[in-house]
């Protein structure tokens, strides 16, 4: 049983405390029920609302607490490494083009949201930075750059020595910059977007875990421990948290717990000296190496480690020998947060948005990219709701949940992964990187 970690966050220590929000106590109705209160379900909820619909949105402990409210802040209007333009369009055919689309234009979604409903979240769209370890990899983000521009978005590709200069560290062969990314306190956002949801007429009711969802006379019923939701649709955003609520769900992706630390704080000469423009950094390698400053002055990084005992110390232990190997100049590293949070990964590293039964979907899978993707994702199932959107303009695949071949082997694939990807990177990146 891995240790709660929710608290000792630094989002939670930077972010003020969440407004009271009661339980569902009695029997309610809407015409939809959401359940669960992340990025993608507040901003599904919220979008409805937007369009004159009676939401409730159910959550098991407060807005924010899953991965949403634990990640690096990250705001990254792109898919994984893997997959650009050609890649997405070659793998879902027409469907692709549109999730490029959404995707291309996520992160203006995030900081227009924020924008448009005054959240106080530390945004900063200073760009996204994706670094290539290899030569290969940036020829890739080369093609890439070309493939977006045909599609009329801009997208930056810096040089070998620009981009050791924007980063503080050589060793990188170059990088692709998207202006419209950036970053922020995902907490804040999570707990802004409730209150925006909240000022729409969303009822969202906390500590309010769905123990049973069941369907009678044409409406679906999400059940809790005090209450009950009658709707007309039901939608299920838990994302890896979905448990045994609804086995065929959980049975289609893999949970993966991810860690995260914060350093000590360092002045503003040495903020100077790296992440120079406050772009946050997230490179090619398989095991990717993501690092932020905060808005208090703190760098941010995490990923996987190695499963077994003690893995908050294990995770303090990695990441900052990490940083310091790419950083010397900083010094010995202290890690002064360490936290984690379980994400869903699908084995083609696709989201997917499910058709569970008639007037019951979920939508999970956002692979570690949940920011930027989850918001205009939740926008666009609000529009399919409402009419807004026609169904052959959707940027998903609809269709029934497909469990994970062998899930309770592949369950532990990041064990087996995580050292080779870290050898593969490491040999692929030479002598490594260093401070420049």
């Amino acid at each position: 049983m891995a240790t709660e970690t929710f608290h000792q966050s630094l989002w939670s220590a930077l972010t003020p405390a969440a407004e009271p929000m009661p339980p569902l106590v009695g029997d309610v109705s809407s015409d939809i029920v959401v359940v669960g209160a992340g990025f993608l379900g507040l901003s599904t909820a919220l979008h409805m609302a937007e369009g004159g619909a009676k939401v409730v949105l159910l959550e098991a402990d407060e807005p924010g607490f899953g991965a949403s409210g634990r990640n690096t802040g990250f705001v990254v209007p792109s898919l994984k490494t893997a997959f650009g333009p050609a890649d997405v369009r070659g793998l879902l055919g027409e469907a692709g083009d549109r999730l490029t689309a959404l995707v291309g234009q996520s992160g203006n979604a995030v900081f227009d949201l924020i924008r448009r409903y005054a959240i106080d979240c530390s945004a900063e769209q200073t760009g996204w930075l994706q670094p290539a370890h290899t030569a290969a990899l940036q020829r890739i983000l080369e093609q890439r750059q070309r493939d977006w521009a045909t599609l009329g978005r801009r997208v930056e590709i810096l040089s070998r020595e620009e981009t050791a200069e924007k980063i503080g560290a050589s060793g990188y062969h170059g990088a692709l910059l998207d202006p419209t990314g950036g970053q922020i306190n995902p907490l804040a956002y999570a707990r802004g977007l409730a209150r925006a949801t909240m000022a729409q007429g969303v009822g969202i009711y906390a500590g309010s875990r769905v123990q049973q969802v069941t369907r009678a006379d044409g409406k679906w019923m999400a059940v809790t421990d005090k209450g009950r939701v009658r709707a007309d649709r039901m939608l299920l955003t838990t994302n890896a948290l979905v448990d045994k609520l609804y086995p065929a769900v959980a049975d289609a992706i893999i949970p993966v717990r991810v860690h995260q630390i914060a350093s000590q704080h360092f002045g503003e000469a040495d903020q100077a000296s790296i992440l120079h423009g406050r772009s946050p950094v997230a490179d090619t390698r398989r095991h990717t190496f993501a690092v932020r400053w905060s808005p208090d002055g703190r760098l941010v990084t995490g990923g996987l480690v190695m499963p077994g005992p003690m893995p908050l110390e294990r995770a303090t232990r990695y990441f900052s020998k990490r940083l310091e190997n790419i950083f010397p100049a900083l010094g010995r590293i202290r890690a002064e947060h360490v936290w984690s949070g379980v994400i869903a990964a699908t084995l083609d590293s696709m989201p997917r948005f499910m058709s569970l039964e008639p007037g019951l979907d979920a939508a999970i899978g956002c692979n570690g990219r949940g920011i930027a993707l989850t918001t205009s994702l939740g926008r666009a199932i609000a529009g399919l709701y409402s009419g807004t959107l026609a169904v052959g303009e959707f940027p998903l695949p609809h269709k029934p949940p497909q469990p994970v071949p062998g899930k309770l082997v592949a369950q532990y694939g990041p064990a087996f992964w995580l050292p080779w990807s870290n050898l593969r990177d490491s040999l692929e990146s030479g002598a490594g990187l260093a401070a420049s």
